[in-house]
Formats: C-alpha cells, sequence, structure tokens
C-alpha cells in the first residue's frame, strides 16, 4: 500500500493523528478544513491544501484519508462519505500497539501506544483506542466508538456504536451490553448493562441522565 496519505480536520485531536500517522510510516500529504478560511496555514509543519467539501466533487478514488474528528459522529459520518466516494480509510496502527491475530478491525481505526486488542475482538469502522487502552478478548465495540486513555472493556462485552469511554473507566467483564451513543464518565465502573443514550458515572456506574 502507498504510505501517502491526507488529513481530514484541523484541530488539537489532529495533531496527535499526525504524529500517530508518522509514527506508522505514512507520509501526510496535507490537511483538509471544514472551509477555506485556514487554506495556506500550517499546523505542525503540515499544510492546510483545501476545504473538505471540495473533496466530494473530486476523483479521490483509492486515495488515502484520514478523518481526525474526535466527535465520534461527525468522524464516522465524514469518513463513511469518503469511502462511499471510492477513498481509503487506511486503520493506523501505532508500532508498539498490541493486535491479536484474531481480532477483526473495520476500517479508519486509530490504535495508539501500548493499547492492546485482544483474541477474537470485533472493532468496527473508525474506532480509537487511546494510549494504554484494553480491549479484552472476544469483546465487541460498534462504529466510531471511542476509547480514552487506560479505558478497558471486559471480555465478551458487546458496546454500540457512537460510545465514547472516559479515561479510566472499565466495563466489568461480565457479558455486558452498552447500547449506542451513550457516554461513560472518567474511572466510572459498569457493572451492568444499559441501552443507548445512557450519560454513567461512578463506581458503580449509573445512570445520571440521557442524551436527548
Amino acid at each position: 500500500m502507498e504510505k501517502d496519505i491526507f488529513l481530514i480536520g484541523v484541530g488539537n485531536y489532529t495533531e496527535v493523528i499526525i504524529e500517530l500517522a508518522i509514527d506508522c510510516g505514512f507520509n501526510i500529504k496535507g490537511l483538509y478544513h471544514y472551509n477555506q478560511d485556514r487554506v495556506g496555514e500550517e499546523i505542525m509543519g503540515i499544510l492546510i491544501v483545501g476545504c473538505t467539501e471540495d473533496l466530494y466533487s473530486k476523483d479521490i478514488k483509492e486515495v488515502q484519508f484520514a478523518v481526525t474528528m474526535g466527535n465520534n459522529k461527525l468522524r464516522n459520518e465524514i469518513a463513511t462519505k469518503l469511502r462511499n466516494l471510492g477513498a481509503l480509510t487506511p486503520n493506523l496502527i501505532h508500532p508498539r500497539a498490541f493486535i491479536s491475530p484474531s481480532a477483526t478491525l473495520g476500517q479508519g481505526c486509530f490504535i495508539h501506544l501500548n493499547a492492546k486488542i485482544s483474541t477474537n475482538c470485533k472493532l468496527g469502522n473508525d474506532c480509537v483506542i487511546d494510549f494504554n487502552s484494553l480491549v479484552a478478548h472476544h469483546a465487541t465495540l460498534g462504529d466510531a466508538c471511542y476509547m480514552s486513555s487506560l479505558a478497558m472493556v471486559g471480555s465478551y462485552c458487546t458496546i454500540g456504536k457512537r460510545v465514547l469511554l472516559g479515561m479510566n473507566s472499565l466495563i466489568i467483564p461480565l457479558n455486558l451490553t452498552i447500547g449506542d451513543d451513550c457516554l461513560i464518565g472518567a474511572k466510572s465502573n459498569v457493572t451492568k448493562s444499559f441501552p443507548e443514550k445512557c450519560v454513567l458515572v461512578g463506581n458503580p456506574a449509573r445512570k445520571i441522565k440521557e442524551i436527548e
């Protein structure tokens, strides 16, 4: 695979992905912002070369992109649109992450330093597994989940789409199911299943509100 790639986004998290892409051996050809206001600027020495909307009218088949928004829904929507136009969104896997040979990953995932994806795990598209996080064996994450640093998903658990796990949060390995679009607070220990769109905090975690 050719190692040239463009990055979508110019926010603070883009800087993290710039470093990850370089660590993965990619040559970053440029950045795309959501409008033309910052074209010509540089982020960490990488030029903003255009507007994201302009890409949708170009031939981008087989061109590689990484969508760097931290917002789970937005990252997934943009990456899906690019893929539907024939673009490629390769997984960026840090050379010091561990991915089991039996694990299955979708497209457009970011796997950071010291993250571990264990035996027979399944990750959807556009997931982010941050530094020192663990997906234990036979666990499943839906599209566009974000696991912050030191977060852990226990064995046999099933996590829905676009779930955000805060720093040092834990899903206990009890065959738990977490519904789509949940937000799990930092240091929360989830000990039972919850439906979609819940904000969960505490030890044991409890629902404090629903996301509209």
